[in-house]
């Protein structure tokens, strides 16, 4: 607890902050405190009754009844005003007003279990809800005032309309032409089923993170189970958004694994397209080592069928080689007829001498 709220809280002790209980002309002197209390911006968002000066603050539930004098002690008493000074009005909580028009399921009070006091409760507790949703800035001196004087007996709109009048709520008529309506019965219902969950069995009490007390007893008390329960749940926030802090650090961190993996794998795409490349290289090596191969294969390919090919271009060159024999046969053949011719010729020739020798000698005789 911080030294400027033990300070506060002395202060309040020590003014004689007290009320008559059941005394409702008994006012103490710093009740405007509460007609003064600090109501959130965004009333819209907020169906019930709320001090506070933040809508989205821990909020600490007060189911009471505006005929109960059990309320009208914590209320009047000065416990309402110390929890108010003490974290409300430093946005360290918020208080919510739930009427208890109803008995929560499965009890019963005052011999009926519909009731929570009198068939007047849910009148009383739909025209309070108008002026909260309507001017719902006039509503914590409004309120203030119910409790000052308790309504009794059978209560009309007419009667809770001049209670608006006496601590100057506006658009009064605008609030009773709802609440007469039936616009909040539901809401005013519903908290019947609220305070069932909570198991609230009587009036006052304080609901704070899922736990209960009577807030009507001893204020420091009040007080420290209520700071409790706020470091608690502050805490309970903080680990949290840590672990979601964490998570989200975890995922972070994941999402650069996986960003690194992305890396990795376009690096290894890198190294496939490397390789692809390679292989591309390779295969262009491989159209080289096929055409090495096919020059090596290929070679070999090329070898054999080069082999085949000079097996082939040797056969080839043998049928060449035969046309060349034939040219050499036909050489020779030539050369055979040249010589044939030749000696025919030298035939001739000495043929032609013979006769003409014999020709001679004949002549010669002659």
């Amino acid at each position: 607890m911080s030294e400027r709220n033990t300070s506060r809280r002395t202060f309040l002790k020590t003014t004689g902050v007290v009320a008559a209980v059941g005394l409702g002309s008994t006012i103490p002197a710093s009740a405007a405190e509460i007609s003064n209390a600090p109501v959130p911006d965004d009333t819209d968002a907020l169906t019930y009754a709320t001090m506070g000066t933040d809508k989205d603050n821990p909020t600490a539930e007060l189911y009471g009844n505006f005929k109960c004098p059990y309320t009208q002690e914590f209320v009047r008493g000065g416990n309402l005003e110390a929890v108010l000074n003490e974290y409300v009005a430093s946005g360290d909580l918020n208080l919510q007003f739930r009427a208890l028009a109803y008995q929560p399921p499965g009890t019963s009070s005052h011999g009926t279990s519909t009731y929570y006091i009198s068939d007047s409760d849910p009148l009383i507790s739909e025209a309070a809800m108008g002026v909260w949703d309507v001017s719902p800035g006039d509503y914590w001196q409004f309120f203030n005032y119910m409790f000052s004087d308790l309504i009794s007996g059978n209560v009309s709109f007419s009667e809770m309309e001049n209670r608006m009048q006496s601590t100057s709520v506006s658009n009064r008529s605008t609030i009773i032409d709802r609440a007469s309506s039936g616009k909040f019965d539901d809401e005013v219902e519903q908290n019947r089923y609220s305070a069932g969950d909570h198991d609230v069995t009587f009036t006052p009490t304080l609901v704070l993170d899922g736990e209960t007390i009577p807030p009507h007893h001893d204020t420091d008390e009040l007080l420290e189970w209520i700071g409790n329960r706020i470091s608690s749940s502050s805490t309970s926030s903080d680990t949290e958004d840590n672990t979601d802090s964490s998570s989200d650090e975890t995922k972070d961190d994941s999402s650069n694994n996986e960003s690194d993996n992305d890396s990795n794998s376009t690096d290894s795409s890198d190294n496939d397209t490397s390789e692809d490349s390679t292989s591309s290289d390779s295969s262009s090596s491989e159209p080289s080592a096929s055409e090495d191969s096919g020059s090596s294969g290929g070679s070999t390919s090329s070898d054999s069928s080069s082999s085949s090919d000079e097996g082939s271009s040797d056969e080839e060159q043998s049928s060449s080689s035969s046309p060349s024999e034939n040219t050499s046969s036909s050489d020779n053949t030539t050369s055979s007829s040249e010589t044939d011719s030749d000696s025919e010729q030298s035939t001739d020739d000495s043929g032609s001498q013979s006769i003409s020798i014999g020709e001679f000698c004949k002549m010669f005789l002659r």
